[in-house]
């Protein structure tokens, strides 16, 4: 089943490959062979291996994934066993981790309120309440996308594998970002959308990682004819001889104007991966800035009071909202200064990349002075949240050493017994779901830390 390393060197070797190149991947190889400890790999060992070695940096995990293809495709030249295996692997872990966002896209889903106040600036000539039943209309439309591709086959519907791997991690809100991308490169007659086909096939969002919604082609095919199948009408996508296609909505026609008006004229580039009613609701009737109430609308309630508390106290230190976000942290300043980080998620590491970690509220920041100067505070911090020091992630973080490697870093401590290495203390600290009262009493040490008082 599965072939001596050795055995992959000699094949690499017939390939015409460097010696340094055959070396890197034998290691390889013996290492994961070594894991096993004996052991006929199983999809759920190859997922440990993986996850124990994952680093967070592209380069690196990509070369992990294609090592072991390479590998998998050598021991199927005489026997598909571990062929097999691998490609159970693969599509276990990229499949799975699409339906796990698809079902969080789900639950962050508000629907619209017919009594929702539309930005005028939006309605193009709609009625308020046409406007409110049509992105209505939108959200059912995309919410029963969202489970059908939970429920069904996403490779199937153009999601990716490890191959197309970004900084960001894995790009999954691919729904919303497609139809941003029909929009922008289209233009509204009589209630349909008329897509330049030449622009959307070189569309780019702006970032650049983001390209791969457009790119390859056969997989964006694949995400348009799901779109279709579900009630999104797409014609002319495969008439060489015209230079356009047509996309409309026959169940709604009022749909498509309001698609358009949603990402053609939001004010901030958030309402792509936070598609929410708020960024076109009027700003006059709304309580609190516009991408906060967007951010946290779909938390649990008792989520959502941490995060209303977190704005007044920010508000009552002379912080300002900023309608913006900074490690998927809400962000507030006063002048450069930041708040304390309070948000969804980890480090991007963990949760951007093979989403391993699940936590519903994480709690973000540093105590170089702190950590000096008040240790009985840091060490309530190392007793509640033993995993946030025991942690295998961490750099140096602005010290002005040469490189900025730990090394060289010249505010590198061991801060815990159990996890011998060193960490650069100005960096940031992450502390997943905290309690009410552990944010509050987090929050007394960041003040402590940037001396940070009322503002009366």
């Amino acid at each position: 089943m599965m072939k001596n390393a050795q055995e992959f060197g000699e094949y690499l070797a017939t390939k015409r490959k460097g010696y340094n190149y055959i070396k890197e991947r034998v290691n390889f190889i013996e290492w994961f062979q070594g894991d096993l400890q004996g052991a006929a790999p199983t999809v759920a060992l190859i997922d440990t291996f993986v996850r124990n070695r994952w680093c967070g940096y592209v380069s690196k995990d990509k070369h992990t994934f294609q090592v072991l293809s390479d590998y998998a495709d050598f021991c199927g030249l005489t026997d598909p066993t571990f062929l097999e295996i691998f490609r159970a692997f693969a599509r276990a872990t990229f499949e799975g981790e699409a339906r796990k966002a698809m079902k969080a896209y789900k639950a962050a889903m508000v629907f619209i309120s017919p009594d929702t106040k539309i930005n005028p600036l939006f309605l193009n000539g709609l009625s308020n309440d046409e406007f409110v039943r049509a992105f209505r209309a939108l959200q059912d439309f995309m919410y029963a996308v969202y489970d059908a591709i939970e429920h069904g086959t996403p490779f199937d519907w153009g999601w990716p594998d490890w191959r197309e791997l970004t900084w960001y991690g894995l790009i999954h809100n691919r729904v919303v970002m497609v139809l941003n991308a029909l929009v922008a490169c289209g233009h509204v007659e009589n209630d349909a959308l008329i897509v330049d086909k030449r622009r959307f096939a070189e569309h780019a969002q702006q970032r650049a990682d983001e390209q791969i919604i457009c790119k390859p082609p056969e997989k964006t095919k694949l995400l348009l004819e799901g779109l279709h199948k579900m009630g999104l009408h797409i014609q002319g996508l495969d008439d060489k001889n015209t230079p356009t296609f047509t996309v409309t909505f026959p169940t709604h026609p009022h749909v498509i104007p309001v698609l358009c008006a949603y990402f053609k004229q939001a004010q901030t580039t958030h309402h792509i991966r936070y598609f929410s009613y708020r960024f076109i609701e009027d700003p006059a009737a709304q309580s609190h800035e516009t991408f906060f109430l967007a951010k946290t609308d779909g938390e649990p309630a008792h989520i959502r009071d941490i995060y209303y508390w977190h704005y007044d106290q920010a508000v009552l230190h002379g912080f300002t909202p900023t309608g913006d976000e900074k490690l998927y942290c809400y962000l507030y300043k006063k002048g450069t200064k930041e708040w304390f980080l309070l948000g969804k998620g980890s480090s991007y590491h963990e949760e951007e990349f093979l989403h391993s970690v699940d936590y519903e509220l994480s709690a973000k920041f540093a105590f170089p002075k702190t950590y000096h100067t008040h240790p009985d505070k840091i060490a309530w911090l190392k007793e509640r949240f033993p995993s946030s020091f025991n942690t295998r992630w961490g750099g140096c973080h602005r010290c002005k050493a040469k490189k900025g490697t730990m090394e060289t870093c010249k505010h590198r401590v061991i801060i815990h017994p159990d996890n011998p290495h060193y960490r650069c203390i100005k960096g940031y600290l992450y502390f997943h779901n905290p309690t009410f009262d552990d944010i509050k009493t987090m929050l007394e040490i960041f003040k402590l830390e940037n001396n940070i008082k009322p503002v009366y």
